[in-house]
């Protein structure tokens, strides 16, 4: 790479999807049509959804992918749907029913009252089925081979549970009877066991019948586009963070950026900031120290 890294078009696809994943796909077979219209075989997503689950998926492509830590510490909301009297090996009713349960009279709960423990920062014990490695292994597949899964509880936090009232926004799997909760909380909280927890509360289990994800950081679900549209839905790395600070390169500064090297921008200091070229293209990520932007990843 020479100093036409800052003078030069980007050579390859290089952005940000927001994708409304369908009931039943994996996070990864929801990405597979942009990769095909984009003709890269780069891609990844920032917090996996189940299958179960629907909503919005923060996805890269190509050399964005080098970008995903910045949107996987994002706050996130859902709307997940609880259907009490049911226990499931998996929290959701993709799995195998365990127990069922009378139901209490719901019409008497008070819900501030009774999601008050579960508001501000808990320790919250993860699914058995989930993506956390146990020993090289995730633990998913530990569960499905009949392993016991015994894992520990981790910190997460919990900002608002609030009752939806009226009729439910969610459609896939939801029932009537079924109570929908909207739900902010912090990157790696899990719904599922939240709506456990919630469910030995009231006394008679429960398990999620939906899930849709709704918000993550400043990203709504209403922001994602089709990948059968006129516009396939990429959005740039500038427009994915604006407001991460930045500084257009100084062309003589272009052969020692290219090479990694760190360059005079006159930014404060700060964990992370972008690169620009003249024209507004994003050529990097990375830090700022005593004036010099240190690069973290190269984007072209």
């Amino acid at each position: 790479m020479t100093d036409s890294v800052a003078t030069e078009p980007c050579p390859s696809v290089c952005g940000f999807l927001l994708i409304d994943k369908a009931r039943g796909d994996s996070s990864h077979r929801a990405l597979s049509p942009f990769k095909r219209r984009f003709k890269e075989k780069r891609a990844g997503h920032a917090g996996t959804l189940d299958p179960l689950a629907t909503g919005l998926l923060f996805a890269a492509i190509g050399k964005a992918t080098r970008l995903l830590p910045l949107a996987e510490g994002a706050d996130k909301e859902y709307l997940v749907a609880l259907r009490l009297g049911v226990r499931t090996d998996t929290l959701d009713m993709d799995g195998t029913v365990l127990s069922t349960d009378a139901i209490p009279d719901t019409a008497a709960l008070d819900w501030n009252l009774l999601v008050a423990p579960w508001i501000g920062e808990i320790d919250q014990v993860p699914p058995a089925y989930s993506a956390i490695s146990v020993d090289g292994v995730r633990s998913y597949e530990r569960a499905r081979k009949g392993e016991v899964v015994d894992l520990p509880s981790r910190r997460v936090r919990i900002d608002s549970v609030e009752p939806v009232i009226g009729d439910s926004p969610l459609s896939d799997g939801w029932q009537p009877g079924d109570i929908t909760l909207r739900v902010r909380c912090s990157k790696g909280t899990y719904v599922r066991s939240l709506v456990r927890d919630l469910g030995e509360a009231i006394g008679c289990g429960a398990t999620v019948s939906a899930l849709r994800r709704t918000a993550i950081g400043p990203w709504r679900v209403p922001d994602t586009r089709p990948v059968d549209g006129p516009e396939p839905g990429l959005v740039s790395v500038g427009e994915a963070f604006p407001k991460l600070p930045r500084f257009v390169l100084d062309p003589s500064d272009a052969a020692a950026a290219s090479h990694g090297h760190a360059v005079s921008c006159g930014l404060d200091p700060v964990e992370d900031a972008l690169m620009l070229r003249e024209d507004g293209i994003v050529l990097a990520w990375g830090r700022v120290r005593d004036g010099r932007f240190q690069p973290k990843a190269m984007l072209v």
